[in-house]
């Protein structure tokens, strides 16, 4: 993860000494590290959350976990049987590679791109034949077997290229999404016209009886954007629906992923705050149909439907 939440890593527990509650270490240039105060292990976490790779730890635990990404819950076992085996007592913290001297991360970083194969940038040919091979009518599966017969291309740039030609279908799908929600309110709104007798309100209420018992505002006024000052601090997608709720609002069973963006949707208008670094688009009835974006940091207020933007 190149940036990783605070909230998420106080939640987490060391791997070494299992202390729980862990702190963030942000460096330019290099992936976030989650830092335990009590035995100074550092360490990172792959983008799914599974995988860590331990970059400082205690030196008697030998150097075979340095740098070597593993699941969270296998390094934690590894250290644990090794502790009890030697009857281990954890001394202060000393950093520890495979050569006996500090291996900067750029170098671990260096390491994993030789070992896939080369750079992480695919050249621009291999980038426009997934376009031509997309619009001739391959699906995205046939274009990556098709991509993954290159010799000359490594499974970094392949995920790169694939990244690169969905990036537009994407899109249009969100939009697709937000203007099918825009639709609806729109009709809601022609309804409200077409039945001022208050039979359809009515309808309504005896509906929203049926929400929690309350009273459902259908057509939300207007959002305000309230945009605020940048701090310098970016900030990377959670990875759960609850990590969601809690970073930008609303309920957690209301957020969802479609692989690229976190997506809200509900017909009570809430309030969402977008964090520094993040985009977000969102659309609503004037009675016309409204699609904005905004940037971070910035809040929305109330919003029916919105998209936050993980890889802007």
């Amino acid at each position: 993860m190149q940036s990783v939440l605070a909230f998420w890593a106080r939640s987490l527990n060391c791997p070494v000494c299992d202390q729980l509650g862990l702190d963030v270490i942000r460096e330019a240039g290099v992936p976030d590290l989650l830092h335990c105060n009590n035995c100074t292990t550092e360490f990172e976490v792959s983008e799914t959350g599974d995988f860590i790779r331990l970059i400082q730890y205690p030196q008697i635990l030998g150097v075979e976990l340095y740098g070597v990404w593993m699941p969270f819950g296998l390094v934690s076992e590894k250290i644990k049987a090794k502790i009890e085996k030697d009857g281990l007592n954890l001394p202060a913290m000393i950093a520890v590679t495979g050569s006996g001297k500090p291996m900067s991360r750029t170098n671990l970083i260096t390491d994993d791109l030789s070992s896939r194969g080369g750079s992480l940038e695919p050249p621009q040919r291999a980038v426009d034949q997934a376009r031509k091979l997309i619009e001739l009518g391959n699906t995205p599966a046939e274009v990556r077997q098709i991509l993954e017969k290159d010799p000359r291309l490594n499974p970094i740039q392949i995920d790169r290229i694939m990244e690169i030609i969905e990036q537009p279908a994407r899109t249009r799908s969100l939009e697709r999404i937000l203007t099918l929600i825009a639709v609806i309110m729109g009709l809601v709104v022609i309804g409200l016209l077409i039945y001022p007798t208050g039979v359809f309100e009515r309808a309504l209420i005896a509906v929203n009886g049926l929400i929690n018992g309350e009273r459902l505002e259908l057509i939300p006024p207007p959002p305000t954007v309230t945009q605020y000052a940048r701090q310098g601090r970016s900030f990377g997608c959670p990875p759960t629906q609850q990590g969601a709720a809690a970073l930008f609002g609303g309920k957690a069973d209301h957020w969802h992923f479609d692989g690229k963006n976190w997506i809200y949707t509900d017909l009570k208008g809430i309030r969402v705050y977008v964090p520094e670094g993040l985009s977000a688009r969102y659309s609503y009835v004037t009675p016309i149909l409204e699609i904005k974006s905004v940037e971070g940091p910035a809040v929305i207020d109330p919003i029916m439907a919105v998209s936050i933007d993980c890889y802007h």
